[in-house]
């Protein structure tokens, strides 16, 4: 079993990892429109699309000429 004694840790890579994962996700959720926190910034069409429940609209026909 090799000896541990005298290693340094690698925590400060891990946490260098973490947090550029954690960056990357953000991104991705901006991007597919899931957050807004850049207005402007990512897909035209929002990744869920919301739909639309029309609600006391009044419609007026006109006759057919």
């Amino acid at each position: 079993m090799p000896r541990l004694v005298g290693q340094r840790s690698n925590t400060g890579a891990n946490i260098t990892v973490l947090i550029m994962l954690i960056a990357i996700f953000g991104v991705f959720l901006e991007y597919f429109g899931l957050i807004d926190i850049i207005p402007g910034f990512g897909r035209e069409g929002r990744f869920f699309q919301l739909k639309v429940h029309p609600i006391n609209e009044q419609v007026i026909q006109q006759p057919n000429q």
